[in-house]
């Protein structure tokens, strides 16, 4: 199928334009920086991106004394929690990404003084694990108190509906400045204690939640901890933050019914909102000094908002004059969406103004609240070659359809205008062909349980990602000293003979024992050969260390049973800096020595 695929040359003056803008985007050697809740994007010079970045870091973080160490203990504590779920064999060890940061241009005085949002993607994935513990725990926390905890818009306009017996009644909003640093391990612990009287957590439950917040923070090739001392932390991009947001958020709310009656209560992560009826200036400068000193207690600030009758909140706005709600966006923030030219498939090109109607249309509370906010989102749907307009589409019940559980395998080939061949009509052909019903497989793989989606190309935001990593990368090799091949004292102890110092590469270690018996392990790393190097001697002289990998395994296993061993160890190929490069890279020389002692 492959071999008989054509092409043709799909382009258009969309396309083309596309290509230019990017071409020139890339060519000024600038840093692209989005924007924290709008589409904006802005360029930044590299040294000024870099001046942001680490004012932002140094702000919360400092350098750990032995980086290595305290990595290779999470690494360690993490891979106990996986043995015993029985997960050891997915479960991959503390990611090493670069943090990166976002602009706060909805914030006042943003050209004079920016403001930024720290993104810290480095994360353990036993993140998914506490991510499921907290949901659960946060759901049965729910149920029995009846506490507000909005998921979504709709959560929050299905209890503004709910509101009843409202007389000269505001809304009170309040937002939790810098909600995920603030998050200490002492207010967890409080959140989990509060819980845990309504719900079922277990010991080992406590001790995941709490282990996938030990977090590290990396940029380039610099490791960073929180100023406390401790590596706890709650950072923008983990996999359970917004959940350990939602516990914590549960909690406030069991403080704050105190003060405020619970059922004109809520809150959205960061965000709270309240009604007060029968209310004067006095009382509502008493409850705003009530939620601050409330607030302070649990060592975290806040800003309160006295509105009248009206109030936007999240990407609506309620009006308790009337009891209407219409779509909201912040003021810098202009609509865009996929041009009806762009390289998408047809489908969901097809589908985008119907998607934005029944959006909005969900977010109205009748025709003539759409149609006041309607102007902007038209506008954008002009400007990206669309005919249809916005319309009203009332709101029918969902009804539950009978659902088969049924194992189904996905093919996802990549959408290209450029290909003129229907790779999906080829893919079931022979799917047909050589698994019809005379096919013992024919069960497990036939077109019921085989579905097809296309898969799109690498979109903007991707590639302005690799933009990024490469001007940040060349920026800092201008700067930087040149680096020698090998920095040992003693060259002759040196591991690579002369050029320990090397990055990016695959390598082999060697281990060969004294009665004559050889093993072979496989490793990557994206730094210094010498500082994987050095991790892996810490893991053959400390026995805390001894599950690190494969190799220290043998080592101890040798030790144990007194087996003198020599370890060699050699570059097998140097690779793209780009860790997905480096990983599959590494996966193909495991699978070509089938006698090496990595797990598959």
């Amino acid at each position: 199928m492959i071999g008989n695929v054509k092409f043709r040359n799909a382009k258009d003056s969309f396309q083309d334009r596309m290509n230019n803008d990017l071409e020139m985007l890339k060519s000024g050697g600038k840093i692209i920086v989005e924007a924290d809740k709008t589409s904006n994007l802005y360029q930044l010079e590299p040294d000024n991106y870099n001046e942001l970045l680490h004012q932002n870091i140094t702000s919360e973080y400092k350098a750990p004394l032995d980086p290595i160490a305290t990595k290779n203990d999470i690494n360690r504590r993490t891979g106990i929690h996986a043995k015993k779920l029985g997960i050891e064999d997915r479960m991959e060890q503390y990611t090493e990404t670069s943090c990166f940061i976002t602009l706060k241009d909805h914030k006042e005085n943003f050209s004079s003084h920016p403001k930024c949002r720290l993104i810290n993607p480095a994360k353990s994935n036993l993140g998914k694990v506490s991510k499921s513990i907290l949901e659960k725990i946060t759901s049965n926390v729910k149920v029995k108190t009846g506490a507000h905890l909005w998921k979504s818009t709709g959560d929050v306009i299905t209890w503004f509906k709910s509101l009843k017996n409202l007389k000269k009644a505001r809304f009170i909003k309040f937002d939790i400045q810098e909600f995920y640093p603030s998050i200490t391990s002492d207010l967890l612990d409080r959140a989990l204690d509060y819980a845990s009287t309504m719900t079922n957590i277990t010991d080992d439950e406590r001790e995941i939640v709490k282990l996938s917040k030990e977090s590290l923070l990396f940029n380039g090739e610099r490791c960073w901890v929180k100023k406390s001392g401790a590596s706890f932390d709650v950072t923008m991009g983990s996999l359970d933050g917004a959940e350990t947001s939602e516990i914590i958020g549960v909690y406030l709310l069991g403080k704050i019914k105190k003060i405020i009656p619970q059922q004109q209560l809520g809150l959205y992560r960061d965000d709270g909102l309240a009604v007060i009826n029968n209310t004067n200036a006095q009382k509502l400068d008493k409850l705003r000094k009530n939620l601050h000193e409330l607030f302070k207690q649990e060592q975290l600030k806040i800003t309160v908002d006295i509105c009248k009758d009206s109030v936007d909140y999240l990407d609506v706005v309620l009006n308790l004059q009337d009891m209407s709600y219409k779509p909201y966006r912040k003021p810098n923030d202009t609509p865009s969406y996929i041009n009806t030219k762009s390289n998408h498939p047809p489908n969901i090109i097809k589908q985008i103004p119907t998607m934005i109607s029944t959006r909005l249309s969900n977010i109205s509370s009748d025709e003539k609240c759409l149609n006041e906010a309607t102007h902007d989102y038209n506008r954008a749907l002009r400007d990206s070659g669309y005919s249809e307009t916005v319309t009203y589409i009332p709101p029918n019940p969902i009804k539950k359809k009978r659902t088969r559980k049924r194992n189904v395998l996905w093919y996802n080939p990549p959408y290209s205008t450029n290909v003129s061949t229907n790779i999906g009509a080829k893919f079931f052909a022979l799917l047909e062909k050589h698994f019809n019903r005379n096919n013992p497989l024919f069960k497990v793989i036939n077109r019921n349980n085989v579905k097809l989606s296309y898969s799109c190309m690498p979109n903007i935001g991707r590639i302005i990602k690799a933009h990024n990593k490469s001007v940040l990368k060349q920026h800092a090799r201008k700067e930087e000293t040149p680096i020698k091949n090998c920095n040992c004292r003693i060259k002759n102890n040196c591991p690579l003979k002369g050029n320990c110092m090397i990055k990016s590469v695959i390598y082999q270690a060697d281990l060969t024992t004294m009665n004559g018996n050889t093993y072979s392990y496989i490793g990557l790393t994206e730094h210094e050969f010498k500082k994987r190097w050095y991790a892996h001697q810490q893991s053959f002289k400390n026995s805390k260390y001894r599950l690190s990998t494969e190799l220290s395994k043998l080592v101890w296993e040798l030790k144990d049973n007194n087996i003198e061993h020599n370890i060699n160890w050699k570059i097998i190929t140097r690779s793209n800096s780009y860790r997905a490069d480096l990983c599959l890279t590494e996966k193909y020389h495991i699978l070509k020595n089938p006698d090496s002692i990595n797990k598959r």
